[in-house]
């Protein structure tokens, strides 16, 4: 039996920690965590060990040479251009002869890999994913297996609308040799994008072991610091090579600590430290080798690595310091700092919390650090939500960090790529637009100001204007709330994908920039898409129809850019308008209807000609109807009723059903110049233009709608417990008709019912529809019931243990 231990990863998300260190090599209680994983190798039998490299090879060499040091064999592979997971292992197959474990270096485990492959033997598989549960798995690849194990489902990174179980892939395999035949030389190749779904795709014996023990991917700081905690607290078998001298405080070799020193439990203190008078080391503090301690600091939860001095009376909280560090007398470190190698903090400075100081850099005496030295701050989360990024503005939504984020997506285009940029009417938003163009310019973008605008006029102009994609900036409702919105656009005109947020993401993280001084961007102003569009929308509509009925409307909609847009276009059409809000009074207006417009112009709220609010359902339908000469293909959500579908089949449309993300709806028909269900305008043009062929009032249509029995609530779901509850979920529904295309919807003979993991908030969505209004609530509320007690039921179980 052999191994291929992965030890290539660049660690993007744990710098500054991976400046100068590879990430199987960050220490965990002053060993490097490869080191744990060759040891659990060892244990399980397995000594004949391929070691992959890419990044800062020589630094995991010279650490562990031919292996002879820890009683195995290592041989190394590396790869000159990056091969995937998958391409990595292909690299080794001269070596890989026999049966193999793939194992990551950077992963902190103690699974019984013996137990794994015996489950393997019995199973006859091609491969087995070592699997096991975490609280949230977005980072991972969800895995379902049958009763026998047989993977029967599998989706890489997911979103909270496509959990479906709390159970993901562990980076850990047994494969046979077999496997190394289905993996293309000399390119990059995923064993969970591509060569796993094929072998589900082909029917292959792919199994999931699901594996029990303790198990951390040390893919960001802050578990990176718990994982370091776990092992202080005995939460992972593994063998802590230190004198256990109290209770849960480890000493290596040639300690001295003066006899005034307190040291609270559980804590870790490297050879050669020397704690001087006074020092206070609080619980979870790890200090690394050759480390002096001035008198009077107080540590807590500190991780400082080897060769560091830290000055007098300095205080020293929840903070990651690397090799080499020198903090000087009077020190406050905040929680969640990192100090990066051979850094100089000055006496009485400030570190605030969060902050992260890059290697070789000298902060002055007295100073206050509020924001990272050279790169930006990590946020807390991923910056992107459903509808782009979202936050308050001039608190989280800022000049400074647009400018970074527009780097950090010119990074990924091409010099002389050209983006097409706007924004609504508030001036904080055309501020934040002028931002990220002068951004863009400087990194060699050529940009497009498309002036004021929305979401749907910035798509026809990264369409007419052939612009690699496009950014729009919007103040989101309610106003009160103060948050801006950051929408990005692809070359496709859609949202752009979950992939390229993530990669803007990883390019934001590290500021990855690309300024070049000879090469910078031009500036184009083009104020005539708005004509355009009124001109080709004018084109789809039956005028001479809707002109004969005059129609008058009432319209509450963002006083700044919507009256001066609509008046060419309604006086084209004969529409008269007031604009004023609907609690005036569509009666008292005389109006044949209402609409109240959303301010970023894709979503829209009808009224009938006596005041009526129709439902989401009614619009759908009637958009249905209005579209249904101009559009052969549709997208409707898993969200939609039912007869919906019916009726866009009656009307000769083709309907797919996709998740409920604006970009999945959209990509059904990019095609279109204009998308009825985001395109607030266009859609309300349509209705009128049915409305004047069919010569009858709104209310009298409504009628005509079919019947849709839909209830939906919104259950309190912590982010820790979401994987649990759509396990569950899947588990008390076995044998029933399932759907998975996004959330869990469930079938039976009274309707069906959607759970849908809220990709934002602290929330489970669920979605039903029954027969009977009586029937659809009943559904709803049994299931928001049911994901309550699946929580209440965890809490117990943990709080028993």
């Amino acid at each position: 039996m052999k191994a291929v231990i992965m030890a290539g990863g660049k660690g993007t998300r744990l710098r500054p920690l991976t400046c100068h260190t590879p990430k199987p090599m960050v220490p965990l209680l002053n060993r490097p965590c490869m080191e744990y994983t060759i040891e659990l190798l060892k244990k399980h039998g397995i000594t004949e060990i391929a070691v992959t490299l890419q990044y800062l090879p020589d630094v995991i060499r010279d650490t562990f040479g031919d292996g002879t040091r820890y009683g195995v064999s290592l041989v190394y592979f590396e790869e000159t251009i990056p091969l995937g997971t998958a391409g990595s292992v292909k690299n080794c197959a001269d070596f890989l002869n026999e049966r193999f474990v793939v194992i990551s270096g950077d992963t902190l485990t103690d699974i019984d890999l013996s137990a794994a492959i015996r489950f393997h033997e019995q199973n006859n598989a091609l491969a087995t994913l070592i699997l096991t549960r975490v609280e949230t798995p977005l980072e991972f690849g969800v895995v379902m297996t049958d009763e026998g194990g047989r993977i029967t489902r599998f989706l890489e990174k997911p979103s909270w609308a496509e959990v479906f179980s709390d159970t993901v892939n562990t980076g850990i395999y047994v494969c046979e040799p077999e496997v190394l035949s289905y993996i293309e030389e000399e390119r990059e190749v995923d064993f969970s994008k591509e060569i796993f779904p094929s072998f589900l795709q082909a029917a292959k014996p792919l199994y999931g072991y699901e594996a029990n023990g303790y198990w951390s991917d040390i893919g960001s700081l802050e578990v990176y610091q718990q994982a370091q905690f776990d092992l202080l607290d005995g939460r992972v078998h593994l063998e802590i090579k230190a004198q256990e001298i109290a209770p849960r405080i480890f000493l290596e070799n040639d300690v001295r600590i003066d006899s005034s020193v307190r040291l609270e439990g559980p804590v870790y203190i490297g050879e050669n430290v020397h704690l001087q008078a006074g020092v206070a080391v609080g619980a979870y503090s790890i200090l690394g080798k050759n480390t002096m301690i001035s008198s009077g600091t107080k540590l807590s939860r500190a991780i400082i690595w080897e060769n560091s001095v830290i000055g007098k009376k300095t205080e020293i909280t929840g903070t990651t310091l690397c090799r080499n560090t020198r903090i000087a007398d009077c020190v406050q470190l905040g929680e969640g700092a990192v100090i990066g190698d051979q850094c100089l903090i000055g006496a009485k400075s400030v570190v605030k919390a969060g902050i992260k100081i890059w290697p070789d850099k000298e902060v002055g005496e007295n100073a206050i650090v509020t924001t990272s030295l050279i790169y930006g701050a990590k946020q807390t989360k991923n910056l992107f939500g459903t509808h782009g990024i979202k936050g308050i503005g001039n608190v989280d939504i800022t000049p400074e960090f647009v400018t970074r984020l527009a780097a950090a997506y010119a990074y990924l285009l091409q010099a002389g790529d050209k983006i097409a940029l706007s924004a609504c009417s508030h001036p904080f938003a055309q501020l934040l637009k002028h931002s990220i163009m002068t951004s863009l310019c400087s990194s060699g973008i050529d940009t497009v100001d498309l002036g004021i605008g929305n979401s749907p006029l910035i798509r026809y102009g990264v369409r007419t204007l052939d612009c690699k994609g496009g950014i729009h900036i919007y103040m989101a409702e309610p106003v009160d709330d103060k948050e801006f919105v950051i929408q990005f656009i692809d070359h496709a005109c859609l949202p752009i994908s979950r992939d390229m947020e993530r990669k803007i993401e990883n390019a934001y993280w590290q500021e990855t920039y690309v300024r070049n001084l000879n090469r910078l961007g031009a500036l184009q102003v083009e104020h005539q898409v708005q004509e355009a569009y009124l001109h080709a929308l004018v084109q789809q509509l039956n005028v001479s129809s809707i002109q004969r009925q005059r129609f008058h409307l009432l319209i509450d909609c963002e006083q700044r850019f919507f009256p001066s847009f609509l008046a060419p276009l309604l006086h084209a059409l004969g529409v008269t308008a007031d604009y004023s809000s609907i609690q005036e009074g569509i009666r008292k207006k005389g109006a044949d209807l209402g609409v109240r417009l959303d301010k970023n112009g894709e979503q829209f709220t009808l009224f009938t000609e006596h005041g009526e609010k129709l439902g989401n359902e009614q619009i759908t339908a009637l958009q249905l109807l209005a579209c249904s000469g101009q559009h052969r293909r549709i997208g409707l959500p898993v969200s939609a009723p039912i007869e919906l579908e019916h009726m866009a089949q009656l009307l000769q449309m083709e309907v797919v059903r996709t998740k409920v993300s604006p970009r999945s709806m959209m990509e059904v028909s990019s095609e279109q110049r204009f998308h009825p269900m985001f395109d607030a305008v266009y859609s309300l043009m349509r209705i009128l233009s049915y409305l004047a062929s069919e010569e009858k009032p709104l209310s009298v249509l409504l009628e005509l709608l079919p019947a849709c029995h839909m209830e939906k609530k919104t259950v309190f779901c912590p982010w820790a417990a979401k994987g649990k509850v759509m396990r569950r979920v899947m588990e008390e529904n076995k044998g029933k008709l399932v759907e998975l295309v996004d959330g869990i919807k469930v079938y039976d003979s009274n309707g069906w019912v959607l759970i849908l993991p809220d990709s934002e908030d602290s929330h489970v969505k669920v979605i039903s529809q029954g027969a009977t209004a009586e029937t659809a609530a009943t559904l709803a509320s049994s299931y928001a019931r049911r994901i309550a007690e699946y929580q209440f039921h965890e809490k117990r179980e943990i709080d028993s243990l």
